[in-house]
C-alpha cells in the first residue's frame, strides 16, 4: 500500500522561517495549526496563525485558513477579539501582555471550537549577556552563549530565538532549570547546521515560558533533529479540540552581540 506522509509546517511567528515535521501517518487527514504568542513587549500584536497539515508532496508554504473566529481573554476576564489583519492571521494590540497573567485562546472554525491556556511567568529572568564560543561539532564553529541566572524554585522554562544578519536561525533552543535550579545558566546555542563569521550580528530573543510551551517546543525539537529519546510524531501541543499547534504567553528580554 502507497504510503503518504503528512508535514507539519510551522511558521515561527513574526519571521519567514519554517520549522517542518516529517510524520509517519498513512492516509493522514489533514488537520488545523494553530499558532498564539502574547508577549509583554509594549506595542507588539497579539498574534494568532491558523493553517493546516500538508502532505509531503504539496509545496512548503503557508497557506492561511480564513474565516476565524479569534479571541483572546485575559485572567477570566476582558475578552479581546483578534481580527483576520491578512489571510489566516489574527492580530490585536488592544492589549499587553503581563507577567503572572493567564491568558485563554478561543478559535472558533467551521463548526469547531480550539482553547488553550497559557500563563506569563510571574517572574523576568533577564538575559544578562551574550557570548561567542568555539564548539566543536564535527568541526569548530562559533557558538553564541547566553549567559543567566536561573531563580530558586524549579519549572522555570526558556526559549531562545536567534537571528544572524536580520535572518531567523532555523533551530529550535529550549532550556529547563531541571538540573540547574538557582544557577547561572551558560548552555551555548548549538547550530550544527549554522556557520556564524566574524563581522556578523547576532540577536537573540530570551523568552520565558511556562511548562507546556516548553514542553511543544521540546518534543519539535526532538522530532526534527530524529532523537534516539522519541519517536518522530506531531508535538506536543496545548491546544485542545484536535488541533496542532501552541498558544504561548511569554516575556522577552533581548541582546545583540558582534561575532568578533
Amino acid at each position: 500500500m502507497k504510503t503518504i506522509f503528512s508535514v507539519l509546517v510551522v511558521i515561527v511567528l513574526g519571521t519567514s522561517c519554517e520549522k517542518v515535521i516529517n510524520v509517519d501517518l498513512e492516509e493522514a487527514e489533514k488537520k488545523y495549526v494553530i499558532e498564539g504568542e502574547v508577549s509583554n513587549v509594549p506595542g507588539a500584536a497579539s498574534t494568532v496563525k491558523i493553517s493546516q497539515t500538508k502532505k509531503f508532496e504539496e509545496e512548503n508554504v503557508f497557506a492561511g485558513i480564513t474565516g476565524a473566529t479569534v479571541t483572546i481573554q485575559v485572567n477570566e476576564g476582558i475578552t479581546y477579539p483578534l481580527p483576520e489583519t491578512s489571510t489566516g492571521i489574527y492580530t490585536t494590540t488592544a492589549f499587553t501582555g503581563t507577567p503572572g497573567s493567564l491568558y485563554k485562546l478561543t478559535v472558533s472554525l467551521n463548526g469547531t471550537v480550539f482553547t488553550a491556556t497559557s500563563t506569563m511567568p510571574a517572574q523576568i529572568v533577564s538575559l544578562d549577556t551574550l557570548r561567542v564560543v568555539d564548539f566543536t561539532f564535527g568541526e569548530t564553529l562559533k557558538t553564541i552563549e547566553p549567559d543567566y541566572q536561573d531563580p530558586l524554585g524549579l519549572g522555570n522554562s526558556y526559549r531562545f530565538i536567534e537571528y544572524a544578519n536580520g535572518v531567523q536561525v532555523k533551530r529550535v533552543f529550549v532550556q529547563d532549570d531541571e538540573v540547574s535550579d538557582g544557577l547561572r545558566i551558560t548552555t551555548p546555542l548549538i547550530n550544527p547546521d549554522g556557520e556564524l563569521e566574524s563581522g556578523d550580528v547576532v540577536k537573540v530573543d530570551m523568552l520565558c515560558i511556562d511548562t507546556d510551551v516548553y514542553k511543544y517546543w521540546y518534543s519539535l525539537d526532538q522530532a526534527a533533529t530524529g532523537s534516539s529519546n522519541v519517536t518522530p510524531a506531531n508535538p506536543v501541543s496545548n491546544i485542545s479540540g484536535g488541533a496542532l499547534g501552541y498558544f504561548s504567553a511569554h516575556s522577552v528580554t533581548s541582546k545583540t552581540i558582534v561575532v568578533p
